[in-house]
């Protein structure tokens, strides 16, 4: 696994145009292995030098298997929280078209940070955004884990 250090001065890179896995698993990122991340965006699939790249392909922090970007980096952090992992899969049906039905939250989170980067003037204005969805996506499933379940 990459080693973050501290994370006072680590940078991350992934792709321009931020949707549903990059957002969330920047917010994963922030909250978890570097609350103090700072985060570059490409437009093209080449990360930066000296950044830890995410959710592009072929990097270690991107899609493993049938897992998606904010999945990986759940098991890679060995992050037990089921409320993480309930977000993971709402994450999963919103980023991998053929699980689309995944959860009935995940075409919601999907349509929602699509209007999220209409009405963004950048990726970091999408990411912020993003990151007070992520928050309140937590604070939901965490408030009231019986709600979580098979498609309904």
């Amino acid at each position: 696994m990459t080693d973050t250090g501290t994370g006072s001065n680590v940078r991350y890179c992934t792709r321009a145009d931020v949707h549903v896995d990059r957002c969330a698993s920047a917010w994963l990122i922030r909250r978890y292995p570097d609350p103090k991340a700072v985060f570059s965006f490409v437009q093209d699939q080449v990360p930066l030098p000296s950044t830890v790249p995410f959710d592009m392909h072929g990097v270690e922090w991107g899609h493993v298997g049938s897992r998606c970007t904010f999945e990986t980096l759940l098991h890679l952090h060995h992050l037990a929280d089921p409320v993480l992992h309930q977000m993971g899969r709402i994450i999963h049906g919103a980023d991998i078209i053929a699980d689309a039905d995944e959860t009935l939250e995940s075409a919601g989170m999907d349509l929602l940070l699509r209007g999220l980067r209409l009405v963004s003037q950048s990726d970091d204005g999408t990411l912020e955004r993003g990151c007070l969805v992520m928050d309140a996506l937590y604070a939901a499933l965490h408030a009231d884990p019986g709600s979580w379940g098979p498609r309904r």
